[in-house]
């Protein structure tokens, strides 16, 4: 079986999972290394990612940038196994609302600005596509065609996005989502798991099949090479808090990192020294 290496950010957004992620990959398959990429859930804003839209209408597949980058670079081949569950949101218009407080908290939570959903089911190769009516009249105009559009084209169907969150933490989605894992597992040697905003793992079970664990921050990368360290400071936070405690931070205020490397500034996401040197240091888990 693969190597699995979970990626996940400390911040809640923009903690650069997907350049390193994206970085570390290329420089494992510059060392012949057979690399897959899994992105259990994502989430894009429709606002900033037009040519995402584009192209999810031209797959009739609801696909954000960073699985789409992914695509691109061959590090994904069956988007539905690499991501299967995607989620499409966009910014609220602001003369929607009575009070700014509700506005920002809006902006602050998925759930209330999510518009389109995709979930793709392992053993019946299929998608479903799901459109979040509820969110619709927060949008301004262009926000709504834009969406009717999409909806039209993957035919989804409406769904409460209450409801698609209380399948996302169900036992029924772990089992799915481990079953794409696997299936990327076969004939690889690496596979890098993206996590999903800073929750430490995007599903509790994951935590069960990583080998070695990286948290970014801007600028920076944080390596634990036992990652039976992580879901044990997991566990402890988890029965704390409860879902509260699944996030990165508890992690990295209680556990110490094995190594770190500086990841600095790029134009653009590719293999760069950093991510070749971090390759080299896991190297022992990774070639068997």
């Amino acid at each position: 079986m693969a190597t699995v290496v979970l990626v996940t950010g400390l911040v809640p957004y923009d903690s650069g999972k997907t350049w390193f992620t994206l970085g570390a990959a290329l420089a494992a398959r510059e060392k012949g290394l057979r690399v897959s990429v899994f992105k259990p859930v994502a989430a894009h804003n429709l606002w900033y990612s037009p040519k995402a839209a584009r192209k999810s209408l031209e797959l009739k597949l609801l696909i954000g940038n960073d699985v789409l980058l992914y695509h691109e670079k061959g590090l994904v081949e069956d988007i539905g196994a690499s991501n299967p569950v995607a989620i499409a949101t966009a910014p609220p218009d602001p003369s929607k609302y009575s009070r700014v407080e509700d506005y920002m908290g809006d902006l602050e939570d998925v759930g209330r600005i999510a518009l389109l959903s995709r979930v793709y089911a392992f053993d019946e190769q299929a998608h479903s596509h799901y459109v979040h009516a509820e969110n619709l009249h927060k949008m301004n105009t262009r926000v709504r065609r834009l969406v009717e559009k999409m909806s039209g084209a993957l035919e989804a169907v409406p769904r409460s996005f209450a409801s698609l969150s209380a399948y996302l933490t169900s036992n029924e989605v772990a089992a799915n989502l481990d079953k794409c894992l696997h299936a990327l597992e076969r004939g690889k040697d690496v596979v890098f798991v993206e996590s999903f905003n800073d929750a430490i793992a995007p599903y509790g079970a994951l935590l069960e099949s990583v080998d070695a664990v990286v948290v970014v921050v801007p600028g920076k990368a944080y390596i634990y090479r036992d990652a039976g360290k992580v879901r044990e400071a997991s566990q402890k936070a988890f029965e704390r808090w409860g879902w509260t405690g699944f996030r990165t931070s508890y992690v990295f205020d209680t556990l110490k990192p094995d190594f770190s490397v500086e990841t600095g500034f790029a134009a653009k996401p590719s293999a760069r020294k950093p991510h070749r040197e971090f390759i080299d240091k896991i190297a022992n888990l990774v070639i068997h």
